[in-house]
């Protein structure tokens, strides 16, 4: 008999891609309970999931924020079917009712051609870190040396590790300090998640006062380098290729 092998599986950008789509569990309680209600309520009218500073809200309106439709459906299950995996060009949030299933769902197109904001959270694979170095390879193709880090290395940081990965790997890396930041520069935070001083979180300084991270259990998110993220600053690193 023929040997029957298990689906292969790729995790990129928290998102489980197999051969003919992305899908990912959505547990978003918050953004859940606001659609149970909406759909008691019996309002039929179009809503999406937007990116609001890196925290899934709902939006009326498909606006640049908008990085999901939300789909309600009466079925069994919130499985695609055939011609919604053909017909599926941007994600969406299937809702199967009355049993309520839902997962959502991301076309292959997008498994190599993402957008910097909008990535989910997933330690260790899709994380401020992550991002990071896919930004300097791909955006300013300078390939960064990966420091491997412990899967649960956030949740070490938090609690009783002393080891900073950012201070201690970023001269190593090809990083040296400096003072003032250009567009490209890498921005070290101490966000306040870590039980030591220094920096536990990175972005990446977009210039016009922007800047791109990807904070713990949010969406990636490009927003205003504003003073309370200057304030968190602790470090600004550029590639020595850059100076």
């Amino acid at each position: 008999m023929p040997t029957i092998r298990p689906k292969q599986f790729e995790y990129r950008y928290g998102i489980q891609w197999g051969e003919k789509h992305g899908e990912l569990n959505f547990t978003h309680p918050f953004v859940v309970g606001q659609i149970a209600e909406r759909i008691a309520r019996g309002n039929e009218t179009p809503v999406w999931l937007k990116n609001h500073h890196g925290q899934i809200g709902l939006s009326e309106d498909k606006t640049d924020r908008v990085f999901a439709a939300v789909k309600v459906v009466t079925a069994d299950h919130c499985n695609l079917t055939s011609k919604e995996i053909t017909d599926l060009d941007f994600p969406v949030l299937k809702i199967a009712m009355p049993k309520g299933r839902f997962k959502l769902y991301y076309p292959l197109s997008l498994k190599n051609t993402m957008p910097w904001e909008h990535r989910h959270w997933l330690e260790g694979s899709s994380d401020c870190y992550r991002l990071a170095l896919d930004y300097y390879e791909q955006e300013l193709k300078i390939p960064v040396r990966a420091v491997e880090t412990p899967i649960n290395y956030t949740t070490q940081m938090m609690t009783y590790s002393k080891v900073n990965l950012f201070v201690e790997n970023f001269a190593s890396s090809g990083f040296e300090q400096v003072l003032v930041p250009e567009d490209g520069d890498a921005l070290l935070f101490q966000s306040g998640l870590a039980t030591f001083d220094g920096p536990d979180h990175v972005g990446i300084f977009l210039g016009d006062g922007n800047f791109l991270h990807h904070y713990r259990n949010r969406m990636s998110v490009i927003q205003p380098y504003g003073s309370m993220w200057k304030q968190k600053t602790t470090m600004v690193l550029r590639h020595t290729s850059r100076l």
